[in-house]
């Protein structure tokens, strides 16, 4: 049995698995291809609608099968929310997952990172890799509920009059992708001054590195948006410090997660600022060695990729810090002024 931390993968055995959550919460899941999205509705396992081909839900469980999914399935992203649809999870008690084999062994448990006004979370993701099927610890919260999930991954729902402030991310949603080990509690985190912004590889740890590295993170951001037709992201130097700020905390007081140990918020950071924001997205990692890697680890996470693909956004700020048990901490700040 393992502990996974936001970010953690690991493999999982032959045939079934079980995903499970107590307490009182709703769980569903969606199964995506590869280009993350779900390929119909009946791809949303929910209450409603607790059977898919190879997933099968029964109270606070998710059973997935890899070997009985449908045709082209690459991934099923298990999710939660309250149970009455409306208390956010700062109000609840915590999330404590667990994962069972077929002969219903602990095989591993996940703590997703606290959060507070969020109502849906995505707590982990079964996704193949070549011939196996591995599990990542994940922990994204979503402000806008089931609708923001649905959009995400491509769900066909009304949703009504809810606002639409992104998700920040978790976990680093992928949370952090890079390490696999237990969440570290101390570290100096390097400050630097508030950004210019890019070593070219990404790998650079010195003052005038770092700005290269930073630039580099902006550079294939924006390189994916273009692949999907999006507008490119111009650097705000008020996401900038919002992002180093949150990236040096993480590193200084040994925390992982959008929520700091006092319930600061993205929104509360960039707020704090003086960005007045129409909508506002944030994505956080761990562990990575370049901006390379910390980009590719986010575009191969559903939710992350989401926040860097959202299209009304215009604005980003990046900012990495050094310390701590992980060696790395990034965030990315995504906005779109009033």
């Amino acid at each position: 049995m393992r502990d996974l931390v936001p970010g953690a993968n690991g493999p999982l055995p032959a045939g079934p698995v079980s995903v499970r959550l107590a307490g009182p919460f709703d769980v569903c899941a969606l199964v995506t291809g590869a280009n993350g999205k779900v390929a119909a509705d009946s791809d949303f396992v929910f209450y409603n609608q607790p059977r898919a081909p190879g997933v099968a839900l029964s109270g606070g469980a998710v059973t997935v099968d890899p070997g009985r999914l449908r045709l082209g399935a690459e991934r099923v992203v298990i999710a939660a929310s309250p149970e009455d649809g409306t208390t956010p999870f700062g109000r609840l008690p915590a999330l404590a997952v667990t994962i069972h084999n077929d002969h219903d062994d602990l095989i591993a448990r996940f703590a997703p990172p606290p959060l507070s006004r969020e109502t849906v979370v995505t707590l982990v993701e079964i996704y193949r890799r070549g011939p196996a099927w591995k599990i990542r610890a994940v922990g994204q919260g979503y402000a806008d509920g089931l609708a923001g999930l649905a959009r995400d991954f491509g769900v066909d729902i009304d949703d009504g009059d809810q606002g639409d402030q992104g998700h920040q991310g978790h976990q680093g949603h992928q949370g952090h992708q890079g390490h696999q080990g237990h969440q570290g509690h101390q570290g100096q985190g390097q400050r630097r001054d508030p950004p210019g912004y890019p070593d070219s590889t990404g790998r650079g740890t010195r003052e005038g590195d770092l700005t290269l590295v930073l630039a580099r993170v902006v550079t294939l951001t924006n390189a994916e948006r273009a692949r999907e037709g999006l507008a490119p992201l111009t650097v705000d130097d008020r996401l900038a410090a919002a992002a180093e700020a949150h990236s040096v905390d993480m590193a200084t007081r040994g925390f992982f997660a959008h929520t700091s140990p006092e319930g600061r918020t993205v929104s509360d950071r960039v707020s704090a600022l003086g960005y007045r924001y129409a909508q506002v997205a944030e994505n956080i990692a761990a562990g990575q060695s370049s901006a390379d890697e910390v980009v590719t680890g986010w575009m191969n996470s559903p939710g992350h990729r989401a926040n860097i693909l959202i299209p009304r956004l215009r604005q980003i700020g990046v900012g990495q810090a050094t310390g701590g048990e992980y060696g790395r901490y990034w965030t990315q700040v995504f906005g779109t002024l009033l």
